[in-house]
């Protein structure tokens, strides 16, 4: 888990570093933690697969954070709510490690901001890599 003080600025990517080989076959998914200050019903993130300067996947995605009453999804009995985002299902690595996940923050209204570009209410962004069962 990595904590998001003050908010998660645009050009701020996190990073996390795996540098064992993974020889199984895995999920791969986000945990999002966020509290009222979040301002929107979902949101994007642009995540990267990295290994040393070779950047191998990036994708753009999108999750519902809240239903259509706006009530958050995520789990919690607080005002933080947790949501598991799964990225990648059934994935096994196809170069040697360090394997380097990225994450950005994909702030829709970026062509509106000219000051700040920072998304609020988004406390913390773990990963979680989890061996299929099947395996």
């Amino acid at each position: 888990d990595k904590e998001i003080l003050n908010g998660w600025d645009l050009e701020e990517p996190i990073k996390f570093e795996i540098i064992d080989t993974i020889d199984f076959i895995s999920n791969i998914s986000f945990y999002v933690r966020n509290n009222n200050d979040y301002p929107f019903s979902n949101i994007f993130l642009i995540a990267s697969l990295k290994s040393n300067q070779r950047v191998y996947e990036t994708d753009t995605l999108e999750y519902m954070m809240a239903n259509n009453k706006g009530e958050w999804l995520g789990e919690g009995f607080s005002s933080i709510k947790e949501s598991k985002l799964s990225w990648k299902r059934n994935w096994k690595p196809f170069f040697s490690p360090p394997y380097i996940f990225e994450i950005k923050q994909a702030n829709r209204k970026i062509g509106q901001i000219t000051g700040d570009k920072t998304l609020y209410g988004i406390v913390s962004l773990g990963l979680s890599i989890e061996k299929t069962a099947d395996e």
